[in-house]
């Protein structure tokens, strides 16, 4: 990958986050940076001794952020008096942003409401089956994916989740409340549609994405009023789900159009670098959290940019189609489009953001058809999660690679900035190998190349699949090298190694006795030096 990744392994660090105060008690929010000490980690809470000395000068505290080494103050008064601090490296305003228009919501459905002919499919998915066939995630689903194992973290504005059946089952294993504090995650009813895009779970009513998957639900932005202060919880929101293990950070929030030139964010800052919320970004990804979030909706607006935090680099900026077009999806107006201010494409994938059903606050089984590139986000979320599901080795720009060169090309040919690469397909996505090359291409002397590397192996499908305790992998080698083969669970636990020896070219039979093990789903993985491939066995006992 283009970042590195650093251990995950931390303790949880210090945040402190307090209620939200009125921009008028205090005349100026800033960020106070502290001076750079090589030897600090990421991993631990930040000097309390730094801390103080910046509440001694009657400096309010906002946010603490390990992240940045720095701190989220109300302050009124000469900025000076800070920047001249000992442990002070630089003082900057808190950028004054507007978040984007709310996602309109439609008409209510009935929990009878059904949808397109789904004989194929093992769960029944009643109103939320077209916006997920059009990922092709219901083939995923019938594999026994579901999300589970993975922990994801979902920042918004409000939760009102209470009472709604397709959600009473959710793993939601942390809440945080980042405006008042506590672990009430009620407010604003926009979380609850993005998560029940995630989580739902109603057979013949409705599914979710991911509805095996675990949960943190944050909430981190205030609708009325829209203050600075939501880009300071972002940022603890996302240190905050860091500190709890989670693989993936769904956000259907972003930043934009500003209040006033003097502070704010234009149109050339979004680049991926000068926004907090996308600097704190791409550290999680860099730490190995998948971030995917919404692009924004101002296709149609005066600005026509990507939003940030989704013009970071890394970040999987998700675009919104309507699915509903007879010949093929098609943008929406309001989907926010590329490039970034430094030329990059943007959004990176595109999904359903038109005629989103979703759970419906306040009934237990009613929903309601929902507009934005905030739905189109959680939909892909959840995406990522089957396919960490499945690939629990695979890293940010693993998942990146794999949504990218399986989508469906839509639009212009090629990657473009209104679809980025397209459309992507959940299955494809998952039997996605970055060394994956037809046999046809193989010249008659075996050496199997994808671009000017050589395929070392071709993992073939493992027979007979289901089995009842033994099971043959045939595994074809093109070029001598050390070859692992093991059996992993859904969890991601190794079960055992059935291979690991330096080999000449051929092919093999591996053979595997399950007997001991439980019925279930197992992962085969084949790897050497340069790649891996992966395959699903089921044993039926």
């Amino acid at each position: 990958m283009n970042i590195g990744i650093v251990s995950r392994t931390f303790k949880i660090s210090l945040l402190l986050c307090l209620a939200a105060l009125q921009s008028s008690v205090y005349a100026e929010p800033l960020w106070v940076f502290f001076k750079n000490n090589p030897a600090r980690s990421i991993d631990k809470p930040l000097s309390a001794g730094y801390i103080n000395e910046v509440t001694s000068t009657g400096a309010k505290i906002r946010i603490v952020s390990r992240y940045f080494q720095a701190v989220s103050v109300d302050w009124q008064g000469d900025s000076r008096i800070l920047e001249n601090l000992p442990s002070v490296e630089s003082v900057r305003p808190v950028k004054s942003l507007r978040r984007i228009p709310h996602d309109q919501v439609h008409h209510n459905l009935s929990k009878k409401t059904v949808s397109s002919p789904q004989d194929s499919t093992v769960l029944n998915y009643g109103t939320s089956y077209d916006q997920l066939n059009t990922l092709n995630i219901p083939a995923v689903h019938n594999l026994g994916y579901t999300g589970r194992g993975v922990k994801i973290g979902i920042l918004d504005t409000g939760f009102n989740i209470r009472g709604i059946e397709c959600l009473e089952n959710a793993h939601i294993e942390h809440t945080r409340n980042f405006i008042y504090g506590g672990e009430d995650i009620t407010g604003d009813n926009h979380g609850c549609y993005v998560f029940g895009c995630l989580a739902g779970a109603a057979d013949g009513q409705y599914y979710g994405s991911a509805f095996g998957a675990t949960y943190f639900l944050a909430v981190t932005d205030d609708p009325l009023p829209e203050t600075r202060a939501d880009v300071d919880r972002w940022v603890a929101a996302v240190e905050w789900c860091d500190s709890l293990g989670a693989d993936i950070i769904s956000s259907s929030l972003v930043y934009n159009e500003f209040d006033s030139i003097e502070d704010s964010y234009v149109t050339d800052d979004m680049d991926g670098r000068t926004s907090l919320v996308a600097r704190a970004a791409e550290i999680a990804v860099s730490r190995g959290i998948v971030v995917v979030n919404s692009a924004g909706n101002e296709g149609l607006g005066r600005w026509r940019i990507i939003t940030t935090p989704g013009d970071a680099e890394h970040v999987i900026a998700v675009g919104a189609v309507n699915y509903k077009n007879l010949n093929q999806p098609i943008i929406s107006g309001f989907s926010s489009r590329g490039p970034t201010a430094d030329g990059r494409i943007k959004p990176d994938i595109v999904a359903p953001g038109e005629y989103v059903k979703a759970p419906l606050s306040g009934t237990p089984t009613d929903y309601v058809y929902v507009d934005g590139t905030s739905f189109a986000a959680p939909l892909i979320s959840g995406l990522c999660a089957l396919l960490l599901e499945a690939h629990p080795d695979w890293t940010p720009a693993d998942i990146m690679e794999a949504l990218k060169k399986t989508a469906s090309d839509l639009g212009e040919t090629g990657p473009d900035n209104d679809y980025g690469w397209g459309l992507p397909d959940a299955l494809e996505a998952l039997n996605y190998s970055s060394v994956n090359v037809a046999q046809d291409n193989c010249p008659q002397d075996g050496e199997c190349r994808q671009g000017s590397i050589i395929k070392e192996f071709t993992l073939n499908s493992p027979f007979p699949n289901p089995f009842n305790s033994v099971v043959t992998i045939p595994l074809t080698v093109f070029s001598g090298s050390q070859v692992t083969v093991h059996v992993y669970d859904v969890t991601g636990r190794r079960i055992t190694t059935l291979w690991n020896d330096n080999t000449i070219p051929g092919k093999y039979f591996v053979v595997w006795n399950g007997e001991g093990c439980s019925s279930g789903i197992y992962l085969i993985k084949a790897a050497t030096a340069q790649g891996h491939e992966m395959k699903k066995i089921t044993f039926l006992k």
